[in-house]
């Protein structure tokens, strides 16, 4: 028992130690560059994005999907049931803005992702 309270104690003390000493979690990315689902927020940032497209227009296409839940095994076996929004396209260059209430953003086949350049201020109030 007494060995146990101290490895507890340890741990505690270790984990302490690492939170107190300013090592923080990685910054979002804003590029992606390889097809799987990203968490928002965690993996990249919220924003605008233009997708480069697919290369091979024929067959496959550029799928992406804004989710509000990255599905698991014990969920509600549809997929498409956890999409705000998607699009299915054999177009080059693709724009879509993943919004920071959105859980992840999933892209098969578009090619690398990209901020969209900011918009200009205009100064107007529109």
């Amino acid at each position: 028992m007494r060995a146990g309270a101290l490895a507890a104690t340890g741990a505690f003390a270790s984990a302490l130690t690492m939170a107190a000493s300013g090592i923080a979690a990685a910054e979002p990315a804003t590029d992606i560059t390889v097809d799987g689902t990203y968490l928002v927020n965690v993996d990249i940032k919220p924003g605008i994005y233009i997708g480069d497209g697919t290369m091979d227009p024929a067959p496959a296409g550029c799928f992406w999907r804004r989710l509000w839940k990255v599905q698991t095994p014990e969920d509600y076996p549809d997929p498409n049931y956890y999409i705000i929004a998607s699009d299915f396209t054999r177009l080059r260059s693709i724009t879509v803005e993943i919004k920071a209430t959105d859980v992840a953003f999933s892209t098969q086949n578009c090619g690398a992702w990209h901020p969209a350049p900011a918009r200009p201020n205009t100064g107007s109030f529109g």
